[in-house]
């Protein structure tokens, strides 16, 4: 079968109702300590309730909501729109220097009015934790679950027309589809019943050494997690170029990194490594799993991560021999703001005459990879 690849930017989950990075940005400009909780276990979450571990944890509530509001307007002067991929790249880079004047005085009045002794790193640290867990809230408008959607679809349906060009290419093609969205929209347009059973997201549970627990009601039982064995032998194959708000780390020792998928209702606690030891003897490792997701987040930052071996730089080495190999490529939602990706796409696509790009978008995106495709 012949190769068919797509490129889906942010602008594809919007008919869905997921947000754009404007509606994130208004989110986190105007969060308040009321709308988010952190554990004392570090996990953080958006809420609507109120937070049990107020008291043991308010200070790096009020760091949270001080910190945005410095960069505010001190670094930003209330002269520019917040940009949370902006704003990553901005703290990112914090961590790493000394902090100027205006910084200096933020960290010393935030430790003197709270009487919180963490040094700017620490509080930059513990922020980031907080941070990258509230995006993964704000993008996962709803979480995959194991049901069936049948067809024909509704003409109201969102992306009625995209799945039925996925049909009808899956008809001839192998159809590769990257995405640079954290969100699990395409996982659940997996269910549907024209698609399912023939897809692959490089992720497998068949012989995986990874269990967790999922509770339901009174019962907790163990089930198998997938892991991430770089197979794609299905006629839609779905890769998440910059990670995924179901994406984690299972760290064995400091010595072996695998990425799993944490499953929907699974518990925080309790995820087990099967190992066998010299004797021959089937034990449990508990293991250490990071309560934050593994996805890439700011508009320099990420780059610097396409090269690491956990994950990303197989699924890069797959996006541009996708490309090669390709006739079509359709881009969907896409802006052309990635400079890496970009270059991928230069390279390994668009100076061949003999390939085709179509893209979709409501504006033409100004790019001069567009200009010499058209």
């Amino acid at each position: 079968m012949e190769n068919i690849s797509l490129l889906l930017g942010a602008g594809f989950s919007k008919p869905a109702n997921y947000p754009l990075a404007s509606e994130i940005n208004l989110k986190f400009r105007d969060l308040s300590l009321a709308e988010f909780f952190i554990h004392t276990s570090e996990s953080a979450h958006l809420t609507d309730t109120q937070n049990p571990n107020w008291i043991i944890t308010q200070e790096k509530h009020y760091f949270v909501v001080d910190f945005i509001q410095f960069y505010c307007s001190v670094i930003l002067s209330d002269q520019k729109d917040f940009h949370y991929e902006t704003f990553f790249d901005y703290y990112m880079q914090l961590m790493k220097r000394e902090p100027n004047e205006n910084e200096k005085f933020f960290f010393e009045e935030f430790k003197r009015n709270r009487n919180y002794n963490w040094d700017h790193h620490q509080l930059l640290f513990q922020f980031n934790r907080t941070f990258q867990q509230l995006v993964a809230d704000y993008i996962t408008v709803e979480w995959p679950k194991s049901i069936s959607y049948l067809t024909p679809y509704s003409t109201r349906f969102p992306h009625k027309n995209y799945l039925e060009l996925l049909e009808y290419l899956g008809e001839e093609h192998k159809v590769h589809i990257h995405t640079l969205n954290h969100d699990l929209l395409m996982e659940k347009y997996f269910h549907f019943e024209s698609i399912a059973g023939k897809t692959s997201d490089g992720f497998d549970d068949f012989a995986s050494p990874y269990y967790g627990q999922i509770s339901n009601k009174d019962i907790t039982q163990r089930i198998r997690l997938k892991r991430f064995i770089n197979r794609y032998d299905a006629i839609f194959n779905l890769y998440k170029l910059h990670g995924s708000v179901d994406n984690y780390i299972f760290n064995t020792n400091n010595k072996v990194y695998e990425m799993i998928k944490w499953e929907y209702g699974l518990l925080e606690r309790g995820i087990v490594k099967e190992i066998t030891t010299h004797l021959g003897e089937h034990l449990y490792f508990d293991g250490y799993v990071d309560v934050v997701p593994e996805f890439l987040s700011g508009t320099t930052e990420k780059i610097k991560h396409y090269e690491r071996k956990v994950y990303y730089s197989k699924i890069f080495e797959r996006f541009k021999n996708n490309l090669i190999t390709s006739n079509y490529l359709i881009v969907i939602g896409y802006g052309f703001g990635d400079s890496k990706i970009n270059k991928f796409l230069s390279d390994c696509f668009i100076n061949n005459d003999n390939q085709t790009m179509i893209v979709i978008n409501k504006t033409r995106p100004d790019s001069v990879l567009i200009d010499k495709k058209t």
